[in-house]
């Protein structure tokens, strides 16, 4: 989908020194942010090229960055929606669903545990994380894996096209910095979407929250069934310091973040969505998401 563009630069001027200043700091080779506020873009940046070597490309919207754990916010999605379609309680056992792994490894785990990151993380001898049980959960309930039952869902509706689990290398993915000798690496695993090789441009990402930011409805049509917004205000209730879908949830924002720098925050109390991409992290991580929310919250405010 595209949205109105409206740019507002020297007000988030603040959030671009930051990123820049931080992409240095890290050692990423490319970063770019991008804001939405009342349905508008009202700030976007793109530095850096992706990687460090000698001929690599310039950082743009086309470029494709690994968000590592901030997909967890699509898979537990599919799993709650799937669920919630199939009229099925999040308190059910997973075994109870499943055929990939009984109640001998799974124990009572439920629905409601992979929803808010409670318990093992890994089951079975083959040590299945997390993300992988809940692509059982959906392929069980829907007939179809994680990334085919989003795509037909929620991003072919919103052309979604900067969106995919790689499998296959090419020019818009964006290395990234996660390995302890600093090499630069384009994560590629299956396509069926549960994996760490969910890689999305900016903009699709800044889609993707301003989705969330509007319960689920865009253009009036509703693609995210209006019940999961029902549930994440209970289970925020209920869990209130447990990550909820794959959010944490804040008094001022909820934010979801991965591994190599790539971050959503949502404001509600002022229409807004945040992105920020970079492709090397740093061990300061909450500290820094602290202060990107916190400096985006700074510059609405002011």
């Amino acid at each position: 989908m595209n949205l109105p563009v409206c740019y507002e630069n020297e007000k988030f001027e603040p959030i671009y020194n930051y990123i820049h200043q931080a992409q240095q700091e890290f050692g990423a080779s490319a970063s770019s942010v991008m804001v939405i506020q009342n349905d508008r873009i009202v700030f976007e940046r793109y530095h850096g090229f992706h990687h460090h070597k000698k001929g690599a490309l310039s950082a743009s919207d086309q470029s494709q960055f690994n968000i590592y754990s901030t997909r967890k916010t699509y898979v537990c999605l599919a799993m709650a929606m799937a669920a919630l379609e199939n009229n099925i309680d999040l308190s059910t056992p997973v075994y109870k669903i499943i055929n990939e792994l009984g109640k001998i490894e799974l124990g009572e785990i439920t629905l409601c545990d992979l929803a808010t990151a409670t318990g093992p993380k890994y089951f079975g001898k083959e040590q299945f994380e997390r993300e992988g049980v809940q692509g059982f959960v959906v392929k069980a309930l829907t007939g179809k894996v994680i990334s085919q039952y989003l795509r037909e869902k929620i991003l072919n509706p919103l052309e979604m096209k900067g969106t995919e689990w790689a499998s296959i290398p090419h020019q818009n993915l964006v290395s990234d910095y996660t390995t302890s000798d600093n090499f630069a690496m384009v994560r590629l695993e299956s396509t069926d979407g549960h994996e760490r090789n969910l890689y999305s441009s900016t903009r699709d990402l800044a889609i993707w929250g301003y989705l969330h930011l509007n319960n689920g409805i865009i253009n009036g049509t509703q693609l995210i069934i209006g019940e999961l917004f029902e549930l994440t205000e209970k289970l925020k209730n209920q869990f209130q310091t447990k990550r909820i879908l794959g959010w944490y949830h804040q008094p001022d924002w909820y934010y979801a973040t991965g591994a190599a720098g790539c971050h959503c925050v949502i404001l509600p109390q002022f229409n807004t969505v945040g992105i920020r991409m970079l492709n090397k992290y740093t061990d300061d991580y909450r500290d820094d998401q602290f202060a990107f929310n916190s400096l985006l919250l700074q510059c609405l405010t002011e």
